[in-house]
């Protein structure tokens, strides 16, 4: 009778550091599924500090390092075991981010992703629809402080994802900054957002849906009024929301603004995402629609949990690409086998590296031909552009740009130029991919049964790599010799030494 396989309980938090507000969520995972323990929540209102130029001011990169340093404290003390912090709209927006990211990534002690919309778009679909689960097809709205997403899916899986820019805190700022109310301001900020909504309609009505579900704070805020006035059970339509619009029209300034069941810190924002909200309505028609607690925050913990159990979605996202650009799946297994083999040689003389580079050396080798069916010549010009453009699930900005980057680099002159921003991986260590990556597509150019038994890599320093090779390369050696020496050449200036030997 075989033994059930049982998974070590583990502590894990969830932190989105949003537009609006930021927020952790503390929780273990086990055998029986995932208890949480604790939920914070601070408004920081960090899109507000983006000015035209999208630089962000000094007073918003305070609030922003205050709320993380608290959550780094609760960090300590709670000691989870894994860690995943994202940013969002703001996060990819500023172009300053660089001064907030650095420090934050101080307090937390743990890396800050930046996520790009489409996978802050599929991580809220994740979270409702685990919270909600619908038969048929499901459309999810999520208006952020910077950000609207919107997603139509069936079940787990998303099949449209769109994200905005335009949100609660933005659209409040541009057009109700001074806090007076007019039937003018909503109008344009209404004409606004459908302006950002109108690319997406005829796909979005052409698949259709079955349920609408909202998630985010201005969604619950209204929610929660409705049900408060007695206007709905929570329950959002047309009608309620036009009538909460002639609510403010009639208090005329956001001071004057007092509703029952209405968060005094939601009032700042609560015209800008109202007017998000009627424009999404209008334009897709949208007749009801309920409001579900989860959102990104526990699509992220649903993604941890499942990474935690080697269920990791990006492996599905490389295959499918690989498989939509003709990849001849063989050959790439063949480079893939090679690569691996020599990384894991290696590991004993290189400094450690963690899962995360075998993993991109992995990804680069199923795709590092997606760019022959467009020019053989120009091929890794076109592989990265295809992972840079592309909808990866699982993937963060830095993932796909970094993958991108190698794909890049896989032959011909290194192109540092190109080089993306590092906030979590190694330079060094990355060149180390590149190096092997190449070598692994050398020593299968011309397709030939692999021998992988038929050279070795050893290295005598953690910053060379030497290969020898056995009798039966006499054959090419002249021709090979010429590859390796213009690898010699590539990578010398960077300190890593590349030396070979053929045995006769």
């Amino acid at each position: 009778m075989s033994k059930k396989t049982s998974h070590p309980t583990r502590r894990i938090a969830a932190i989105d550091l949003g537009s609006n507000s930021f927020h952790m969520t503390l929780a273990e995972i086990g055998p029986h599924g995932t208890k949480t323990y604790h939920r914070e929540k601070r408004k920081v209102r960090l899109a507000a500090g983006l000015d035209q130029q999208l630089l962000l001011d000094h007073a918003a990169i305070e609030r922003a390092l205050e709320t993380i340093g608290v959550f780094g404290q609760i960090l300590k003390e709670f000691n989870p075991d894994h860690v995943r912090a994202v940013g969002t709209y703001t996060f990819r927006a500023a172009t300053n981010i660089e001064q907030l990211i650095q420090p934050a990534n101080q307090l937390l002690t743990h890396p800050i992703e930046v996520l790009s919309g489409a996978e802050e778009a599929r991580l809220i679909y994740q979270g409702v629809t685990l919270d909600q689960h619908r038969e048929n097809h499901c459309l999810v709205v999520d208006i952020g402080g910077g950000s609207t997403e919107i997603v139509i899916g069936e079940a787990l899986q998303a099949k449209l994802l769109h994200s905005c820019a335009m949100g609660c805190v933005s659209l409040t700022e541009r057009f109700f900054g001074d806090g007076v109310i007019t039937e003018q301001a909503f109008e344009r900020a209404i004409v606004h957002a459908d302006q950002q909504l109108e690319t997406i309609r005829l796909r979005y009505m052409n698949l259709g849906w079955q349920h609408v579900i909202g998630s985010s704070g201005t969604i619950k805020a209204l929610s929660n009024c409705a049900q408060a006035a007695g206007l709905s059970d929570g329950t959002l339509t047309s009608d309620v929301l036009n009538q909460f619009k002639n609510l403010l029209l009639k208090a005329g300034h956001r001071d004057a603004i007092q509703w029952p069941g209405l968060a005094e810190d939601r009032i700042p924002t609560l015209c800008g995402g109202l007017a998000v909200l009627i424009a999404v309505f209008d334009l897709l028609h949208i007749d009801t629609m309920t409001y579900s607690d989860a959102a990104l925050r526990e699509g992220l913990l649903h993604e941890t949990q499942e990474r935690l159990l080697s269920h990791d979605n990006r492996h599905a996202s490389i295959a499918l690409l690989a498989k939509r650009f003709g990849c001849d799946q063989e050959h790439a297994n063949k480079v893939r086998q090679t690569a691996l083999t020599l990384y894991d040689s290696m590991l004993k003389y290189w400094p450690a590296s963690d899962d995360r580079y075998r993993n991109l050396l992995d990804w680069a080798c199923q795709l590092h031909e997606i760019g022959h069916h467009i020019n053989h010549l120009s091929c890794h010009k076109h592989a990265a552009y295809i992972v840079q453009q592309s909808d990866m699930a699982g993937f963060n900005r830095e993932q796909q740009q970094v993958l991108a980057f190698l794909l890049l680099n896989q032959r011909k002159s290194l192109k540092m130029h190109h080089q993306p921003e590092l906030q979590t991986f190694s330079l060094d260590k990355l060149l180390k991919v590149i190096l092997l990556l190449r070598l692994a597509i050398r020593l299968n150019q011309f397709r030939q049964n692999q021998q992988l038994q038929s050279f070795t890599v050893s290295a005598s320093k953690s910053d060379n790599l030497h290969l020898n090779f056995q009798p039966l390369w006499q054959s090419r050696r002249a021709l090979f010799s010429a590859d390796l020496d213009a690898e010699q050449a590539e990578f010398s200036p960077y300190g890593i030494l590349l030396s070979y030997h053929f045995d006769r």
